[in-house]
């Protein structure tokens, strides 16, 4: 079964594509077992972000990340003077430094995002606008390919505003309406809504898969949803 409006694959029948938050059509066993939680209960800021899973799912995050960007450093130190060697292009040992400089880059950048990662911080806000729109793209060869542009800017208590912009993803633009008061929890890509009791589908904050908000912990990566 696939999404209609993104074309995700599901392994099961959610209600929710987990991918762009849109409808299956189709209704969960969880809806239909468990009551939707009372409107107390779903309005605020949950505590649940203090829930050790999150932390182990961020350190586990950081190991991936380092372990991807070390894979694609050696493949780039092997492959370059295996490139300059057989294209004659770059001279030994010329090409063993482009690949050393290579993939120094991709450690560098992941070195950036552990670090933006601990000086983030938590911090409240207000949605204050929400753009969509269609954008051509035409490439040298003829051909034309069209994107859809979702554009969601929030104000901080503090001030300042953050702009998030997503291509062919509805899920975040179409889960937050303007007016919706929001937290952005340190670390974490995501922003807890205030008021989720006129909601039918909840975002993990951890991994951003779309759940039925009758549910309470996230089936993908196990972090608690935040209600």
């Amino acid at each position: 079964m696939y999404c209609t409006t993104c074309g995700n694959k599901f392994i099961d029948d959610p209600a929710f594509c987990n991918q762009c938050g849109a409808p299956t059509g189709k209704t969960s066993n969880q809806t239909i077992v468990q009551p939707r939680q009372s409107t107390s209960v779903l309005i605020g800021y949950s505590s649940k972000i203090n829930d050790p899973t999150f932390n182990k799912y961020s350190k586990k995050s950081t190991t991936w990340s380092f372990l991807f960007a070390g894979i694609l450093a050696v493949i780039a130190i092997i492959a370059f003077p295996i490139y300059g060697n057989a294209s004659g292009d770059i001279d030994w040992p010329v090409s063993l430094f482009y690949g050393m400089g290579i993939g120094g880059m991709f450690l560098l950048i992941a070195l950036l995002q552990t670090l933006k990662k601990r000086l983030d911080k938590t911090w409240d806000g207000e949605v204050i606008y929400k753009d969509a729109y269609r954008q051509k793209t035409r490439y040298r060869d003829g051909h034309v390919q069209y994107n859809n542009i979702y554009i969601l800017k929030i104000k901080k208590d503090t001030g300042g505003t953050k702009k998030h912009k997503w291509r062919n993803i509805p899920g975040p633009y179409h889960y937050y309406n303007i007016g919706d008061k929001i937290r952005h929890h340190k670390g974490f890509y995501y922003y807890e809504k205030y008021d989720k009791s006129k909601d039918n589908q909840i975002m993990c904050a951890a991994c951003l898969s779309f759940h039925d908000i009758s549910e309470n912990v996230c089936n993908r990566c196990k972090c608690p949803l935040l209600k």
